[in-house]
């Protein structure tokens, strides 16, 4: 009953998604929200290598968003 539940929340979100970022892709460009977007991933790989690493406290959060910002502007 769960999975139905959370499928048809996605079925009626993913309209939203999408438009949100296709705006997001028009304002900005495809190829540099590309390159932002896999630079995220990247960074993601080297800071938080495994799902078992997750900061749990708000305080980790932040450093790791601080050190992401970090290394995508270099």
């Amino acid at each position: 009953m769960i999975i139905l539940f959370n499928l048809i929340q996605i079925l009626f979100k993913a309209p939203q998604v999408i438009g949100i970022i296709k705006t997001i892709i028009d304002i900005v460009g495809s190829a540099q929200v590309r390159h932002l977007l896999e630079s995220i991933r990247d960074v993601l790989k080297t800071e938080v290598p495994n799902s078992d690493a997750l900061p749990t406290s708000e305080p980790e959060r932040e450093r790791i968003v601080r050190r992401l910002l970090r290394k995508i502007q270099e």
